[in-house]
């Protein structure tokens, strides 16, 4: 096994322990959307996507614990850094050079905010990924109000591209269906 399938496998591993139930296949379906986005990405830009939220997996610490609203900006960035610096620890166990692991760390430190073409696709498929799959566990966790304005946040940050992919998603459900329709008509 090359060290790229074992580090895939290593992120797969650990990802489950997250106290956020859908993490995983979260995980998988940004890799899938970063794939749809930019089919060359390159190992670098794979990592990213797949091992984007680690953090929760290894600290246990989410939203949840967010205590002050105001701070959520602040928590982002925490935890985009938080999940940057456990692959970079991950790619140094599977002996990948400096110059991968730094781009890894770059773009998971911004893809809660891009700024730069990987980052930016980063961003996009974690988008995507949370309109095909998160939404109705995000609404069981949080509520309709919290999840409509989750679903407001994540549509206003894609790109055009990405708000296209997101209105061809079919939702199995009416009521996620209905919910996401009503959301982003309020924009």
């Amino acid at each position: 096994m090359n060290k790229f399938e074992s580090l895939k496998n290593k992120i797969l591993s650990i990802i489950p322990r997250s106290p956020v139930s859908s993490d995983l296949i979260h995980a998988q379906l940004v890799l899938k959307w970063t794939l749809v986005l930019r089919p060359d990405a390159d190992e670098a830009l794979q990592i990213a996507a797949l091992g984007h939220d680690i953090d929760r997996a290894v600290t246990g610490i989410t939203d949840k614990d967010l205590k002050d609203p105001s701070k959520y900006e602040d928590f982002r960035r925490e935890h985009s850094i938080r999940s940057a610096k456990i692959l970079s620890d991950l790619m140094k166990q599977e002996g990948y050079d400096e110059r991968t692991i730094d781009r890894v760390y770059v773009i998971v430190e911004k893809h809660e905010f891009g700024g730069d073409p990987d980052s930016d696709a980063l961003k996009d498929a974690d988008s995507i990924a949370y309109f095909e799959y998160n939404i109705p566990t995000y609404l069981e966790r949080y509520g309709r109000e919290k999840t409509k304005n989750k679903i407001k946040f994540m549509y206003k940050r894609m790109s055009k591209k990405a708000e296209h992919l997101v209105k061809q998603l079919k939702f199995g459900d009416k009521e996620i269906a209905n919910l996401v329709n009503e959301s982003i008509s309020e924009l």
